[in-house]
């Protein structure tokens, strides 16, 4: 993340002075995918994500865990159902040799860790459902 702050504000400086780096729109946008793709996981485990819960707070706790572990279950299935298809993407991708624009640069390593990081996600969000449901079983 630091060294994609830092290069943009080195292609900022540089612009000017009629000195671009080259490439740097495309840089950034593949860093930034991985970045985010690798840190969903981590935001769900220590559940740093938005939470809208004004109902759940009114339910019964074993009801809540149940609901939670539904929820968990249906996002774990759509991520890993993501996942497969970005991982399809990346297979693609790397079949057809498709690479960037300006660098040259092969698209499929970024879209593979892409698909790494919603898989991660779907693991991540299948341990809620296994703590959910034995929040449940427990009463």
């Amino acid at each position: 993340m630091v060294l994609t702050m830092i290069e943009a504000v080195a292609n900022m400086v540089l612009r000017p002075l009629a000195h671009p780096i080259q490439g740097s729109f495309e840089l950034m946008g593949f860093a930034s995918a991985v970045i985010a793709a690798f840190g969903l996981s981590h935001c769900q485990e220590v559940k740093s994500h938005i939470s809208v819960d004004i109902l759940f707070k009114a339910l019964p706790a074993d009801l809540k865990a149940f609901l939670e572990a539904l929820g968990n279950g249906a996002c774990s299935l759509f991520f890993s159902i993501a996942g497969y298809r970005v991982f399809l993407l990346a297979l693609s991708l790397w079949r057809s040799g498709e690479v960037s624009e300006t660098l040259r640069i092969p698209f499929y390593p970024f879209t593979a860790c892409v698909s790494l990081g919603l898989f991660a996600l779907s693991l991540t969000l299948l341990v809620d459902v296994m703590r959910d449901i034995s929040r449940f079983l427990r009463g």
